[in-house]
């Protein structure tokens, strides 16, 4: 998905996820998506710089 946004020219991903136990957080952090401070329908909102 981040070729075909990069191919598109997006300069980044935008993910969001239900915070708490067990949830993925600690799996997009390394995969070094950085928190916004963003709260989405009670998501917290992640975004990866692709450039």
């Amino acid at each position: 998905m981040a070729a075909e946004i990069k191919r598109r020219g997006g300069r980044r991903m935008y993910v969001s996820w239900e915070p708490g136990e067990g949830g993925p957080e600690n799996f997009y952090l390394k995969l070094g998506f950085q928190l916004t401070g963003e709260v989405s329908g009670g998501q917290r909102v992640g975004v990866l710089d692709l450039r």
